[in-house]
C-alpha cells in the first residue's frame, strides 16, 4: 500500500555532486567590471572590445540569465573568449562547462585539464571542483579520501561550497569517519557566508538532531534562509515543515505552493512530495493525472521514492493506464538504489507474479532485503511467508519474530497478523487478551481487517466478554472501508440473526459486496442464498456459477455445496461419481462437511462402491473437527459395528456429544439406545424425553419416534391423539414411516376419525417413497379389500416388491400366500423359503409358521425339535399363536417330553393374548379336567371367547355344553344354532351331530395342523400385522 506521509528523510548522495554558481562566489573579482558598466550592453560593448572582465561578467549573465536570456553556448563562447586571455575564473567556469557538457559537447579531458590548472595556482573554486572529480571519478580514478584532502585544502582558506561538501563527508562518512559535529561545524562555516546548500544541510541537522541538539525553530529559520537563497531542495524541506507542522503551524495549502516552486526548479523529492499530494488530494485537488506527472518528472532524475509511487500507479492504473510490467521495473530501479519500500514492493511482484515471472524464493529474498532496513511492510510480508510457507518452509515462531518488527514500528497489519499468532498459539504461547490488545491497537490505527478481527473476538468471546451487538458494530465499522472479510461476516450475522435482527435481504446485499471483491466465503455464501432463495430469488443456475467460481478460487465449502448440486441434481445434471471427486477434493483440504459427505457415500454406496471402512475413516476425520453430523454417523458406525469393531458404549458416548451439542438425530438416536438398553441401562422414559427434545427441533425421525411412545404407550401414557399429532408433523416431512403409521391410525381410527381411503393413501404414498412396511400393508389393503376393490393379484405383487426388500412381514405374508394358493399356486417349498427369510429377521408369525412346516414336513422334511425351537423363538418373542402350537406340543409330546400342566400354563398365556385356538384348547383342558380342575362353567367362559373369534371348534364345543346344560343352562335351540356355524365354518363334529340328529361323541380336540388349515384360513387377520 503506498505510504500515506512524506518521508522525512531530505537528503541523498547524489546532493554532494551538485553544481551551484553562485553569483557572490566571484562577486570580489567582479567588482570593477560591475562599476565600468551599468547594464548587461555596457558590459557585452566592453567586452566586445576586448576587456576580459567584462567577457567572463557576459558569460556569468548567459549562464544565469541576469538581463539576458539563458543562453548556456553563448556562456561558453564567452568563458573561451576569457579563458583565452588568462582569466581564471573563466578558466574554471571553462572547464565546468566541458565537464557538465554546458553549452558544448562533454570533454572531461579538457576540462579535468582546465580545473587541475586554475587548481594548481591554488584557485579555489577549482580545488574543490576537483575535489569532486576525485569523489566522483570524472577524468580520474576514483578517492573518496583525496576528494576529501582537497575540500579541506579549499575550506580551510574559506571556500564556501568546499565547506559544505567536506562537512556532507563527515555527514555521511564519506572519505573521513563518520562525524556529526564535525559535519555541523562546516556545515556552520560555509552557512555563514550565505551558502544556501549549506545552510539547508545545517538546517537539517537541527531539524533531526544530528551533531547538535534538535531546535525545530531554528531548522525552519536555515530553510527559509537557503530558500530565499533559490536553493530548491531548502524549498522542499520548508515544505515539508509546512506540511507536518514541524517549527511552524501546519499549512498544508503552502506545503503544497513550495513544492511546486522546488519542483518547477527540477528539485527531484519536492517533485515527488507534491505528485504525493495531488496523489492524496493534500493541499491541492486531488488529480492522479498530475501526480503521475510529477512522479514521472521525479523518477526520471533516479529519485527511488518517485520511482516506486510511479510503479504504484501503473501496478494499479492510477492516473495512468495499467502496466504491470511497467510498475515492477519502477519497483526494479527503486531497489537497485536501495530504497526499501521499493524493494519491498518489487518482492511483492514475484511473489504473486505480478510483471515478473512468479519466484516465491525470489520474493523471500526481496522481503527479507527491506526487512533487514527496517522496512514495516518487508518486515510483516516476510514473516508472512513464514507463516504461510510462501516460497520458505513454514515457521511460526521466526513469522512472529518479523510481525513483532513490524509491530514495533506500529505497522497496523504486523499487529493484526501478531494478534492472530496470540490468539491462536502460533509461534508463540497462546494468550486472548494480548491479542484482543493488538487487535484494538490495529483497529484504533485504522486497520479494517483487525477491526473485523477484534469483532470476532466480541461475536465468540475471546479474550474479552461476548457481546454480538458490539460485534456488529465492528464489522459494519470495516465493512463501510470495504474489507471483504468484515462484509461477509455482518453479512453472516444478518443472515442468523447475530448480535442484530435477522434480515436474508441485508446479508445477501452484504455477501455481495465482498463477492465483489473476490471474497471466496462471500462467493459461496451468496450461491447459498440464491440456491435457496434467502434475500433474493431464487436461482439455481447463479447459484452453481457461483458454486464454482468459489471451488476454482479453492474455498473447500463451495467445493462441497457443489458436490452436492451433483449429488442431488440442483442446477445440473445428477453425476454421483462428479460428487464423490469434488467432496473428495474438498476432505483432503480438511473440510468437515465435505469428509462427512464422503463418508456418507461410501457409507450408502453413492457415485462409489460402498466401503464401511473407509466411511468411518472419513466420518472419524469430520468428528475430529467436531462437525456433529459425522460425530453422529460415526456413532452410528460403532452401535452396528460398520466399517470398525462394534462398540455400543462408544456409540452412546458419541451420540451423547453430538446431542449435548444440539445435533438433533443424535438426540432421537440416543433416545432409541435408552428405549431399548443398547449401551446404557434402559430407560424408556429418558428415551422419551430425547425424542421430545430432537422432535421439538424439527426431526422428522425423533417426531415419528416420539409419536410410536404414545402409540404403544413406551416410557410415557398411551394416548393415540399425540401420536397422531407426531406422526402427522413427521410425515409433512416426508418421513416415511411416519406417513405409513399415520396410516395405520387412519386404518384402526387409533387418535383420529377412521378413513379408509385416507389409509390407502398414506400407505400408497409411502410405499411410493420406496418404505417396504407401507408397500406390505397396502398389499393388506388389496388382500384384505379394505379402502380399495379386494385384489389377490395386486396384493401379492406388492407383497413381492417388499419382500425382496427385506420387509420380514411382507416376506411372512408371500409366504402365507403360497402356503395357502391365495392368488398364487400352493407351493409349500416357496412359502417355507419366505418363512425362513422373515424368521431369519426374527420376526415371530413367520417363526411360527415356519415351525408348522418343519412339524408337518410341508415344503421342508419334517424336523419336530427344528419346530419346537422356531415355537419357542416366536413364542418368546410374544406371539400368541407359536406359543399355542408350543402348549400342543408340550401336550402330545411332540418334540418334547410331554407335559399336560406346561401345557395348560402355555394355552393360559395365549388365550390371555386373545388366541382363539389356545381359549378352546384351554377350555377343553377344563372341560376334562386335563392338568386342571374340571370345570364346565370356566370351560364354557373359554370356549364363547374362541366362538367369538368364529374358531369353529369352540363353537361345536359350546353347542355341546348348551346340549348338555354343562357350565351353562341346558339351551337346544342355542346348541343347534352353534352346530350350524360350527358347520358352515368347517368342522365335521358339527356337520355330523346335525346329521345323525344325537348327541355326538367329544373328540380328542387335537386337531392336526393340516386339518385346522381351513380354521386358519378363516382366521386368516388373527396372523397378520
Amino acid at each position: 500500500m503506498i505510504e500515506e506521509k512524506n518521508e522525512d528523510r531530505q537528503s541523498f548522495d547524489q546532493d554532494a555532486v551538485m553544481v551551484y554558481i553562485d553569483p557572490h562566489l566571484m562577486q570580489g573579482l567582479a567588482d570593477v567590471a560591475a562599476q565600468k558598466a551599468a547594464n548587461f550592453q555596457e558590459l557585452l560593448s566592453a567586452a566586445q572590445e576586448g576587456d576580459l572582465e567584462s567577457a567572463y561578467q557576459v558569460a556569468l549573465s548567459y549562464a544565469n540569465g541576469r538581463g539576458t536570456s539563458k543562453d548556456s553556448e553563448l556562456a561558453f563562447q564567452w568563458f573561451q573568449r576569457a579563458a583565452d586571455g588568462d582569466h581564471i575564473a573563466a578558466q574554471y567556469q571553462l572547464g565546468v562547462c566541458f565537464l557538465r557538457g554546458i553549452g558544448t559537447e562533454a570533454d572531461i579531458p579538457r576540462g579535468l585539464e582546465l580545473i587541475t590548472s586554475t587548481a594548481d595556482q591554488d584557485y579555489l573554486p577549482s580545488v574543490c571542483e576537483l575535489g569532486l572529480c576525485y569523489e566522483m571519478g570524472t577524468g580520474v580514478e576514483e578517492s573518496k579520501e583525496r576528494a576529501a584532502e582537497l575540500y579541506r585544502q579549499a575550506a580551510q582558506q574559506g571556500d564556501a561550497r568546499a565547506q559544505c561538501n567536506l562537512g556532507f563527508f563527515y555527514y555521511r562518512g564519506i572519505g573521513v569517519e563518520e562525524s556529526d559535529s564535525e559535519a555541523v561545524y562546516w556545515f556552520s562555516q560555509a552557512a555563514e557566508q550565505e551558502y544556501p546548500r549549506a545552510q539547508f544541510l545545517l538546517g537539517e541537522c537541527y531539524d533531526l538532531g544530528f551533531g547538535v541538539e534538535a531546535d525545530m525553530a531554528h531548522a525552519v529559520e536555515l530553510y527559509t534562509k537557503a530558500h530565499d537563497g533559490g536553493y530548491p531542495p531548502a524549498t522542499c524541506s520548508l515544505g515539508l515543515c509546512y506540511e507536518l507542522g514541524k517549527g511552524v503551524e501546519e499549512d498544508k495549502e503552502r506545503a503544497a505552493r513550495l513544492y511546486l516552486q522546488s519542483a518547477e526548479e527540477e528539485d527531484p523529492r519536492a517533485q515527488c512530495n507534491l505528485g504525493f499530494f495531488y496523489y492524496w488530494g493534500i493541499g491541492v485537488e486531488k488529480d492522479l493525472a498530475q501526480a503521475v506527472l510529477w512522479f514521472s518528472r521525479s523518477a526520471e532524475q533516479q529519485y527511488p521514492r518517485a520511482q516506486y509511487l510511479l510503479g504504484h500507479c501503473y501496478e494499479f492504473g492510477y492516473g495512468v493506464e495499467k502496466s504491470l510490467e511497467k510498475a515492477a521495473a519502477l519497483y526494479q530501479a527503486a531497489h537497485h538504489r536501495s530504497y526499501s519500500d521499493g524493494t519491498c514492493a518489487l518482492g511483492l511482484c514475484y511473489e504473486l507474479g505480478t510483471g515478473v515471472e512468479q519466484d516465491k524464493a525470489k520474493a523471500v529474498e526481496l522481503y527479507r532485503q527491506a526487512a533487514q532496513q527496517d522496512n514495516a511492510r518487508a518486515q510483516c510480508n516476510l514473516g508472512f511467508c513464514y507463516y504461510q510457507g510462501i516460497g520458505v518452509e513454514t515457521d511460526d515462531k521466526t513469522a512472529v519474530e518479523w510481525f513483532q518488527k513490524a509491530a514495533d514500528q506500529e505497522y497496523p497489519r504486523a499487529m493484526m497478523l501478531l494478534g492472530e499468532c496470540y490468539e491462536n498459539g502460533y509461534g508463540i504461547d497462546r494468550d486472548a487478551a494480548k491479542a484482543v490488545a493488538l487487535y484494538t491497537k490495529a483497529h484504533e490505527a485504522g486497520h479494517p481487517p483487525a477491526t473485523c478481527s477484534l469483532g470476532l473476538c466480541y461475536e465468540i468471546g475471546t479474550g474479552v466478554e461476548v457481546d454480538k451487538t458490539k460485534a456488529v458494530q465492528l464489522y459494519r465499522q470495516a465493512a463501510e472501508e470495504e474489507d471483504a472479510r468484515a462484509q461477509c461476516n455482518l453479512g453472516f450475522c444478518y443472515y442468523r440473526g447475530i448480535g442484530v435482527e435477522a434480515d436474508d435481504k441485508q446479508a445477501a446485499e452484504w455477501f455481495q459486496k465482498a463477492a465483489d471483491q473476490n471474497y471466496r466465503r462471500a462467493i459461496y455464501l451468496l450461491g447459498e442464498c440464491y440456491e435457496y432463495g434467502y434475500g433474493l430469488e431464487k436461482d439455481v443456475n447463479r447459484a452453481i456459477e457461483l458454486y464454482t467460481k468459489a471451488h476454482e478460487a479453492g474455498y473447500p465449502p463451495a467445493a462441497c455445496s457443489l458436490g452436492l448440486c451433483y449429488e442431488i441434481g440442483t442446477g445440473v445434471e445428477i453425476d454421483k461419481v462428479k460428487a464423490v471427486e469434488l467432496y473428495r477434493q474438498a476432505a483432503q483440504q480438511g473440510d468437515a462437511r465435505a469428509q462427512c459427505n464422503l463418508g456418507f457415500c461410501y457409507y450408502q454406496g453413492i457415485g462409489v462402491e460402498a466401503d464401511d471402512k473407509q466411511a468411518a475413516e472419513w466420518f472419524q476425520k469430520a468428528a475430529d473437527q467436531d462437525y456433529l453430523r459425522a460425530v453422529y454417523l460415526l456413532g452410528e458406525c460403532y452401535e452396528y459395528g460398520y466399517g470398525l469393531d462394534r462398540d455400543e458404549q462408544q456409540a452412546v458416548a458419541l451420540y451423547t456429544r453430538a446431542q449435548q451439542a444440539g445435533y438433533p438425530s443424535a438426540a432421537c438416536s440416543l433416545g432409541l439406545c435408552y428405549e431399548l438398553g443398547t449401551g446404557v441401562e434402559m430407560d424408556k422414559a429418558k428415551a422419551v424425553q430425547l425424542y421430545r427434545q430432537a422432535a421439538e427441533q424439527g426431526d422428522a425421525r425423533a417426531q415419528c419416534n416420539l409419536g410410536f411412545c404414545y402409540y404403544q404407550g413406551i416410557g410415557i401414557e398411551m394416548d393415540d391423539s399425540q401420536a397422531v399429532v407426531w406422526f402427522q408433523k413427521a410425515a409433512e416431512q416426508n418421513y416415511l414411516r411416519a406417513v405409513m403409521l399415520l396410516g395405520e391410525c387412519r386404518e384402526n381410527g387409533y387418535g383420529i376419525e377412521r378413513d379408509m381411503a385416507q389409509a390407502v393413501e398414506l400407505y400408497t404414498k409411502a410405499h411410493e417413497g420406496g418404505y417396504p412396511p407401507a408397500t406390505c400393508s397396502l398389499g393388506l389393503c388389496y388382500e384384505m379389500g379394505r379402502g380399495v376393490e379386494q385384489d389377490k393379484a395386486k396384493a401379492a405383487q406388492l407383497y413381492r416388491q417388499a419382500a425382496d426388500r427385506g420387509d420380514a412381514r411382507a416376506q411372512c405374508n408371500l409366504g402365507f400366500f403360497y402356503y395357502h394358493g391365495i392368488s398364487v399356486s400352493v407351493d409349500d417349498s416357496q412359502a417355507a423359503q419366505w418363512f425362513q427369510k422373515a424368521a431369519d429377521q426374527d420376526y415371530p408369525r413367520a417363526q411360527m409358521l415356519l415351525g408348522e412346516c418343519y412339524e408337518n414336513g410341508y415344503g421342508v422334511e419334517r424336523d419336530i425339535t427344528k419346530a419346537v425351537e422356531l415355537y419357542t423363538s416366536a413364542h418368546e418373542r410374544g406371539n400368541a399363536a407359536a406359543t399355542c402350537s408350543l402348549g400342543l406340543c408340550y401336550e402330545l409330546g411332540r418334540g418334547v417330553e410331554e407335559d399336560k400342566g406346561r401345557a395348560a400354563q402355555l394355552y393360559r398365556q395365549a388365550a390371555n393374548h386373545g388366541n382363539a385356538r389356545a381359549q378352546c384348547n384351554l377350555g377343553f383342558f377344563y372341560y376334562h379336567g386335563i392338568s386342571v380342575k374340571q370345570d364346565y362353567a370356566k370351560a364354557a367362559e373359554l370356549f364363547q371367547q374362541a366362538a367369538d373369534q368364529d374358531n369353529a371348534r369352540a363353537q361345536y364345543l359350546l353347542g355341546q355344553c348348551y346340549e348338555h346344560g354343562q357350565g351353562v343352562a341346558k339351551d337346544l335351540s342355542r346348541a343347534m344354532e352353534l352346530y350350524h356355524q360350527a358347520a358352515d365354518g368347517g368342522s365335521k363334529d358339527a356337520k355330523e351331530r346335525l346329521e345323525k340328529g344325537h348327541s355326538a361323541k367329544g373328540t380328542s380336540g387335537q386337531e392336526a395342523p393340516k386339518q385346522e388349515k381351513g380354521l386358519l384360513k378363516k382366521a386368516l387377520k388373527l396372523f397378520k400385522k
